[in-house]
């Protein structure tokens, strides 16, 4: 134990020589009190009075060791995924009391990670990678000694351990039956989420076959109960692996419900795995946007790849000199670098069109063109770095309060050196700004020009902000909002709906049923003046009513977790026209269906690489013995610092009460108060 002060020792030493002084002049001359050694009392007492106040008002403190011991940590954790048969949860219990030198804790797991052992096994999932993050998370600077697992070493979600430290020995139990039994299984399905209406849109089915050699099996696919798709397989050896491809075409409009099948073998036990539904969207059209370039440019790609993500869009993209189709299929035509004389032909066709247009790159080349009569630029010689700067007049769409931070630290871009004059018809978004002056010269300004939208973007360089914006966050959200809004702008004469749900039809059992609702006014901007409101009925016909919430602009409901079933819901704005109906579908996890022979070769590596050993339920007390029989697992003694300011300490306040009271009596029965 030691005392310290922060302050230098000088402040200590006033402290000294003011309690002095003070008890001095107070008493050098005190003449009622003629006993000299009750006198010198006083002195003292009034001296320790006033150096304890000044020196508490220095924070003093008190600093001590506490030597604290650790035992060791043993961690038993129960795989309670629907694979596992066996029963654990006793014999596991019995496991944890057998280790008195150590802190036992007791973990289950499947898809999730709780505290305590379970008696039933009805996980969906396994897990792995969860439950080691869970229990280094937990146990950081613990000192743990042995990891018991017990589970078949079959995972389907996560990462793979092995390839991870694990910095303390595992001891898998073996659970689970080896035996490769006969099985034919769907594994997966690759399908579009979307598809249009006449077309014919391509599903992979990947099936697995195991110990049915030379044994046949029939694939077939369904819609609503209508065969599409039956074909007869023979199985080739005893671990067979296909991949069917099947072309489907979309007759009808609407989500559409297919289920693919396989035809189980005689002595198959699992036949859950032999089904599997999807769901596909077919729509009657789609939006198709032409993109006419003459030049390459990274940018072109930035805008590209915000486009391909949206399933609504149709992209076709070619050279000015290369395109001979109509343009009136396309309601959006981007050009791109378009300006040489060979060019006039395409010119002249988009000037008799009515699809919107985005011209990148505009130039003094662009607007000597027909399509830009009510613009004029005079160009100078070289190119500027400008910085973007935004108008706060816009009001053709809004943009974020982050697009409108980043911009303000985003990489400069180039454009070409001259001035503008634009008709009263064109909105500036973005202004050029050099060093912290806004110029009138724009970066991007859209026209409403003989009912057509056009949009001009004058500036080149958005590629850097889409890395930037990746470096910044690992996402490319900035660039998407800014390409997405303007091309949503310049195609909303198009979609004149104002009230749009977002949700999922096909929904995993345990998962929360959600639904996301945007609510338009008349000029498209996001609002939430109205109420939403949701009835819900399931197939047995009972019927439940839900209100969506507001959050910022946008509409949410999250309904939670739901039964197995098939529901039909119906969304209405209160106080409007405006209303969806659909259904959407819970199905059971098929995960812990798909593969049901343990994999112990997973748990022998594990073991083998973390320093631990394999055991099996039949030699569980050789496990107990070889964890307690470990020499090298000791208790942990560790020295911990405390910190206590002598002004906290309750006594010291006490004594000092004590003293003040014993010089008042004094005082006081001597006459001196």
């Amino acid at each position: 134990m030691s005392l310290a002060v922060d302050l230098p020792i000088f402040y200590s030493i006033s402290c000294f020589l003011l309690a002095f002084l003070y008890a001095y002049y107070l008493y050098k001359k005190e003449k009622i009190i003629k006993n000299k050694l009750l006198l010198r009392i006083l002195f003292l007492l009034r001296f320790i009075v006033i150096f304890l106040i000044s020196f508490l008002l220095l924070n003093p403190l008190i600093k001590s060791f506490e030597e604290n011991t650790e035992n060791p940590v043993v961690i038993i954790a129960q795989d309670i995924s629907s694979s596992i048969k066996e029963k654990t949860s006793q014999f596991l219990i019995r496991i944890s009391e057998e280790f008195p030198e150590f802190d036992v804790y007791a973990f289950s797991f499947s898809s999730d990670v709780e505290l305590g052992f379970s008696e039933i096994n009805n996980g969906t999932s396994t897990n792995f990678y969860k439950l080691f993050n869970e229990i280094k998370a937990r146990f950081v600077n613990r000192n743990i000694s042995a990891f018991i697992i017990a589970t078949d070493g079959l995972y389907n979600e996560g990462e793979n351990l092995l390839y991870h430290n694990i910095p303390y020995p595992v001891y898998p139990i073996a659970l689970g039956d080896t035996n490769v039994k006969k099985d034919v299984k769907i594994l997966r399905i690759q399908k579009n989420d979307i598809a249009f209406l006449g077309n014919r849109f391509p599903v992979e089915v990947s099936i697995s076959m195991q110990e049915a050699i030379n044994e046949n099996i029939t694939l077939s696919l369904l819609n609503d109960g209508k065969k599409l798709f039956s074909k007869q397989l023979t199985v080739r050896d005893n671990d067979d692996y296909r991949k069917i491809k099947i072309l489907i075409e979309a007759s009808d409009v609407g989500l559409q419900k297919y289920d693919v099948q396989l035809s189980s073998l005689i002595g198959e036990e699992n036949i859950r795995n032999n089904n599997y539904t999807f769901y596909v969207d077919v729509v009657e059209s789609r939006y198709n946007i032409l993109i006419l370039n003459g030049v390459s440019h990274p940018d072109l790609s930035a805008y590209k790849s915000v486009l391909e993500s949206n399933k609504n869009y149709k992209l076709d993209i070619y050279r000015e000199d290369e395109f001979i189709d109509n343009l009136d299929s396309y309601q959006l035509v981007v050009l791109f670098g378009v300006y040489d004389e060979k060019e006039k032909e395409i010119i002249k066709k988009l000037s008799s069109s009515s699809a919107s247009l985005l011209v990148f790159q505009l130039s003094a080349r662009d607007i000597d063109s027909e399509l830009f009569p009510n613009i004029k630029f005079s160009m100078h010689e070289g190119i500027e770095k400008v910085a973007p700067a935004f108008n706060n007049n816009f009001t053709k769409f809004t943009l974020s309060s982050d697009f409108l931070d980043f911009i303000s630290q985003a990489p400069p871009l180039d454009v070409f050196s001259g001035r503008y004059t634009l008709s009263d018809d064109c909105e500036l978004v973005l202004y050029q700004k050099i060093g912290e002056y806004i110029t009138d010269r724009p970066i991007m300004f859209f026209s409403d020009y003989n009912d057509r939208r056009i949009g001009y973007i004058t500036a080149q360089g958005f590629w850097k902000w889409r890395i930037y914006d990746y470096l910044d966050s690992q996402t490319n959200d900035i660039l998407d909002e800014l390409f997405g809004k303007i091309t949503q702008y310049l195609l909303i004469q198009e979609d004149k709906n104002r009230f749009r749900l977002d949700y999922e039809n096909q929904i995993i059992e345990g998962d929360n049923v959600c639904f996301d609702a945007v609510l338009f006014n008349e000029s498209f901007e996001m609002v939430t003046n109205k109420d939403i409101q949701m009835n819900i009925t399931n197939q047995e016909g009972d019927q439940y009513r839900f209100d969506f919430s507001k959050y910022n602009n946008r509409y949410f409901l999250d309904i939670g977790v739901l039964d197995i079933g098939k529901y039909y819901f119906m969304t209405k704005v209160k106080g409007s026209s405006f209303k969806k109906e659909g259904f959407f579908e819970v199905q059971p996890i098929q995960l812990e269906q798909l593969y049901t022979v343990a994999d112990h070769k997973l748990l022998l590596s594990l073991a083998e690489r973390s320093g631990g050993q394999v055991f099996d339920i039949a030699n569980i007390d050789q496990l107990v013995s070889k964890i307690n029989s470990q020499d090298n697992y000791h208790k942990k003694i560790f020295l911990k610092e405390k910190i206590l300011g002598l002004i906290n300490i309750p006594w010291i306040l006490l004594s000092l009460l004590l003293l003040i009271f014993f010089e008042w009596f004094i005082r006081k029965y001597n006459g001196l108060v």
